[in-house]
């Protein structure tokens, strides 16, 4: 009986002591042995709550030294290594898992303590990104002060671990980890050629952020289009068609750009996804509101006033008429402050006809010599060019879409700048002027846009702006000349 009670005795020992060996690794316990591992959880619980008051002081340190609060792992000092303790029914996966898990969020936990470590401006670290884990950033650059306490951090790590009481705190502790992986990567640049990564220091602004935050845009403006209904859509379409065609009169400077800049700004989503609804929409409307009768519409801007019929001249081909030309000028005179003078278009037909004396009285209240610039269409029976004049430069220069220099209409201009001085006294401008043909400026390809080109001249020269346009832009300039008509001033844009 004595020797049977000495070996039950060594085989409890030897138990033991194979049961402590294998905590850390795969686990197989009896029920005995899962009732005993409870109790001591049980223990351990009690002096948790017992050390609250240090475990408090120890967290204030820990945000001190720059370690977030609520981290997937727990520093504690001890006397004795702590175990990691399986929870009570966990098999031989469960403890993998864990372990894992445990890996992650220590990788995790030394990535952000080393960003909070770091000056902003010596955050630059070679980062690898590998199926969901983020590895340990390597320093390119940093102080030693950096390195020790980042040693320190890590080696108290490694020697305490914080038990994961069950699975479902084993769960929030992986959540709380994929939340920080995620914060993380947000704080990194990605480098596409060379693979790495690369912290963002706070308020710099990178091309990567700036991408990060398009698609964050892109996603926000997604969900806002799939929060519009197909019915208010379309509802607030056909309100804009009817205020565009209030304001217009008619649909000729209605671009489907217009469209969708008005759907972004009513619903503050892009709806570039949506074009083969949004257009199709506006082309039935456009139709059905077309057939209705028109009002009368008009425009009147001091003493200009244009009909439908008028502004219908900028659709499509067609050719300018005198009443588009000159108002227009009128509105190139007003944003050019009046530094910039516009004659009427029948200015130079009436010079031919009747000479200095029938053009004597149009500039009776103005003083030409005290503009900049001096702005004279000309119309050439079926062609329409421009002549200015430059009181500064004191130079005569033709500007022709279709390359012609004529000299005979800049001479007649020059001899009346000449006669104009004699006449108001103005002996600076009576002689010493030059004329000059520019063969560089935007030519057109057809007979139809000459004056739409003549108009385009005017504004660049009035408001000082290089003439960068080309035949190709003519269709959206005709549209915008249409608008600043009706709305009696120069857009900014455009």
């Amino acid at each position: 009986m004595m020797h049977r009670t000495q070996n039950h005795w060594r085989k409890y020992l030897k138990r033991k002591k194979g049961f402590t060996s294998s905590v850390k690794g795969v686990s197989h316990l009896s029920r005995r042995a899962k009732r005993r591992l409870y109790c001591k959880l049980q223990l351990w619980m009690w002096r948790k709550r017992r050390e609250k008051c240090r475990f408090w002081i120890l967290r204030a340190k820990k945000r001190a030294c720059g370690i977030k609060s609520g981290s997937c792992l727990g520093v504690k000092s001890q006397k004795n290594k702590s175990k990691v303790v399986s929870s009570p029914g966990c098999d031989t996966g469960g403890s993998e898992d864990t372990l894992t898990r445990l890996k992650q969020c220590e990788t995790v936990s030394l990535s952000e303590m080393f960003f909070a470590s770091r000056p902003p401006q010596n955050r630059v670290v070679d980062t690898t990104v590998s199926a969901g884990n983020v590895s340990m950033p390597t320093p390119t650059s940093q102080k030693p002060e950096t390195l020790t306490q980042l040693g320190e951090i890590k080696d108290s790590l490694r020697h305490t671990v914080k038990p994961l009481l069950s699975r479902d705190s084993d769960a929030h502790g992986l959540t709380t980890q994929l939340k920080k992986t995620r914060t993380l990567a947000e704080r990194l640049e990605v480098d596409a050629p060379s693979g790495q990564l690369t912290a963002v220091p706070p308020g710099q602004d990178q091309p990567g952020l700036r991408a990060a935050v398009d698609r964050i845009t892109s996603k926000k403006s997604a969900s806002s289009q799939s929060d519009v209904s197909p019915k208010a859509l379309t509802k607030d379409i056909h309100e804009f068609l009817d205020d565009f065609y209030r304001s217009y009169g008619s649909f000729i400077p209605l671009q489907k750009s217009d469209v969708l800049k008005h759907l972004k700004r009513r619903f503050n989503a892009d709806f570039i996804d949506r074009k083969n609804v949004i257009f199709p929409e506006v082309t039935k409307y456009r139709a059905a509101i077309i057939q209705k009768p028109v009002p009368s519409f008009r425009v009147v801007y001091k003493k200009h006033t244009l009909t439908l019929d008028d502004l219908s001249t900028l659709a499509d081909q067609n050719w300018l008429n005198d009443q588009v030309m000159n108002m227009y000028g009128e509105l190139i005179m007003d944003s050019a402050h009046h530094k910039v003078h516009f004659l009427n278009s029948f200015f130079h037909r009436q010079l031919m006809t009747k000479g200095y004396d029938g053009v004597k009285r149009w500039t009776k209240q103005v003083d030409l010599f005290s503009k900049n610039l001096l702005l004279v269409p000309i119309h050439l029976e079926v062609h329409w060019c421009l002549v200015t004049a430059d009181s500064v430069k004191k130079k005569i220069c033709i500007y022709d879409s279709q390359g012609n220099a004529i000299q005979k209409v800049a001479r007649n201009i020059l001899k009346y700048v000449m006669t104009e001085a004699k006449e108001k006294k103005q002996t600076a401008f009576e002689s010493g002027w030059t004329v000059s043909f520019d063969e560089k400026v935007p030519q057109q390809t057809n007979e139809n846009d000459c004056g739409v080109f003549v108009l385009e001249y005017s504004r660049c020269l009035a408001l000082g702006k290089p003439l960068h346009f080309s035949q190709k832009d003519i269709p959206k300039i005709r549209k915008r000349i249409y608008k600043e008509l009706c709305d009696c001033k120069l857009h900014e844009q455009g």
